[in-house]
């Protein structure tokens, strides 16, 4: 005899024998199938590929992403542009997501990290590019995201030291102290 997991067991007609999970359990998985599947996704900016030109050499890749919190949108034609990683006076440092009014002509390259073959590391920042891929200052922020400012742990479990959240404007906006007070990892040099 089949049995139906705990949790199951009385919901719409779910029977602990398993012969029948009812039509109300059914059309009950159905609609929260609906519902996560056609949930609106955030509305995005139209994307351009960075250029090679764009990379910088970085002695290693950024820690695992934040958790942000969105905030609503602000106006109808807002875009959400995730947080993001920043290589900044030789640490990482959290640039916190937001909603902004895409330029006029404008298109968004999202950061990236990538090796070339004999293993060297490159990263080039998110920014805004013109029709001609020439970067270009990206607008005001309407709202912006609130994220995690706890220790960061690598792959590794490692603590990595990075720098405070930080706005998109680059004021910084920390929650909590790094473990290190704000000193990096090489500030002893």
């Amino acid at each position: 005899m089949e049995r139906v997991a705990p949790a199951l067991a009385g919901i719409n007609g779910a029977k602990r024998s398993g012969r029948m999970m009812g039509r109300g359990y059914i059309a009950w998985v159905a609609g929260l199938l609906v519902v996560a599947c056609a949930s609106p996704l955030l509305p995005r900016p139209a994307y351009v590929q960075q250029p090679a030109t764009a990379l910088v050499v970085i002695p290693f890749p950024p820690p695992p992403a934040r958790v942000e919190i969105v905030p609503p949108q602000p106006v109808a034609d807002a875009v959400w542009i995730d947080g993001e990683w920043a290589w900044r006076r030789r640490r990482w440092g959290w640039k916190l997501g937001r909603w902004l009014v895409p330029p006029p002509g404008g298109r968004f390259s999202p950061w990236t990290a990538v090796r070339n073959d004999v293993g060297t590391l490159y990263f080039a920042s998110g920014v805004w590019r013109d029709a001609h891929g020439d970067e270009m200052p990206e607008p005001k922020a309407l709202a912006v995201g609130d994220a995690t400012g706890g220790a960061v742990v690598d792959a590794e479990g490692e603590i990595e030291t990075t720098g405070p959240n930080a706005a998109p404007d680059r004021s910084a906006r920390p929650k909590t102290p790094p473990p290190d007070g704000g000193r990096g990892a090489d500030s002893g040099s």
